[in-house]
């Protein structure tokens, strides 16, 4: 299978838990919005429009719990999935993801993100009119990201990582 195959079928396959979970995050940060939204309306003091945006809170809340039950009962349901597994997951993202995450844990993403926005603003002249800076700085950010998380710290990672595989390996061995 050529790689815009394997891409395309990783699109189209992604793992159950995996959607549970954005479903789930995705209302719960709605109904934050919505009360982001109301706390201003109320600052600014239109506050006798927030009672239609509250009804929107309830919804989003209480769609958000059913989804994450569903997440919890998706979860139960399917095996952990083990280190040696990470390599053969189909999406190049997601294995490059969980591959870094076992190995740095979360401070290869930190240190992703600060990165990219010290990087962005050392490159990027502040006097360039705005709207120019207004595109420059999120594409510079995302694509230092981009670099430094899944391609640096890959590189670092997964030296690492198969040495790990290996010793799992040859622990299951001789026990």
């Amino acid at each position: 299978m050529g790689n815009i195959k394997k891409l395309k079928h990783a699109l189209q396959n992604p793992p159950p838990e995996r959607l549970a979970k954005v479903e789930y995050k995705s209302h719960l940060y709605q109904a934050f919005g919505i009360m982001f939204v109301c706390g201003i309306l109320i600052y600014k003091g239109y506050w006798y429009i927030i009672f239609a945006f509250i009804f929107g809170i309830g919804i989003s809340y209480s769609q958000g719990m059913s989804a994450y039950h569903r997440y919890k009962t998706i979860v139960s349901l399917t095996q952990p999935e083990k280190i040696e597994d990470y390599e053969r997951d189909i999406s190049p993202s997601r294995r490059r993801s969980k591959i870094i995450k076992s190995v740095m844990g979360m401070f290869a993403n930190l240190i992703s993100i600060v990165g990219s926005v010290v990087i962005a603003m050392l490159l990027i002249n502040p006097y360039y009119s705005r709207w120019l800076l207004v595109i420059l700085y999120p594409i510079i950010i995302l694509v230092t990201y981009i670099v430094l998380y899944f391609f640096v710290f890959y590189w670092i990672s997964y030296p690492i990582y198969k040495r790990r595989v290996k010793n799992e390996f040859k622990k299951s061995i001789n026990s």
